[in-house]
């Protein structure tokens, strides 16, 4: 399905949703999976994506931000509350669990060492701080620019060379805490 969506402006281009989603849907499908983890939800959170720019068209400026940029902050939005919404179900989840059973959670350590190898670097980054995990994202895997990342993200270039400094650093210490522990890459 194509949409083309016009602006009311008339110094705003049209923006055709379609292209966009063939464009930026497969990056957008990769970060969000990095920033969410993997599953069906990163399906969903791309729609939603897509959605919101619909609904929020209006309000799309070309000259203030790349449509690039502009999904980018909004599949990160919602990343972050998949991510908030995700943390309180877990918790509840944990805490039926623990009054059904009477018996105290698994030990982090014994479930990491049961799960394949191929989720160690997704666990490892679900870990680190969204902020960081966003820059690490953009820039380890996705490998955008630091001055296109700081556009994306709306912060200084030096910010996004901090997080990336921090993010890597938790990220080596995690890996090297996890390996130590026996766990393969």
């Amino acid at each position: 399905m194509i949409l083309v969506l016009t602006m009311d402006a008339p110094a705003r281009a049209q923006l055709d949703v379609g292209k966009l989603y063939e464009e930026m849907g497969p990056f957008l499908l990769r970060v969000i999976d990095r920033l969410c983890g993997p599953g069906g939800h990163v399906d969903d959170l791309l729609q939603e994506t897509f959605v919101v720019a619909f609904r929020k068209r209006a309000a799309f400026d070309p000259e203030r931000a790349a449509p690039r940029t502009w999904l980018y902050g909004i599949a990160a939005n919602l990343c972050r509350r998949y991510r908030r919404s995700a943390g309180r179900l877990a918790a509840l989840k944990a805490r039926f669990l623990l009054e059904q059973s009477g018996e105290a959670p698994s030990r982090p350590d014994r479930e990491l060492e049961a799960r394949q190898r191929t989720q160690l670097v997704q666990e490892v980054l679900q870990k680190i701080s969204f902020k960081q995990r966003e820059v690490f994202t953009l820039y380890e895997l996705e490998g955008l620019e630091g001055k296109d990342i700081a556009a994306m993200l709306k912060i200084p270039e030096g910010t996004v060379w901090t997080r990336l400094h921090h993010a890597r650093r938790r990220f080596e210490k995690l890996m090297l805490s996890r390996i130590g522990k026996g766990e393969s890459v």
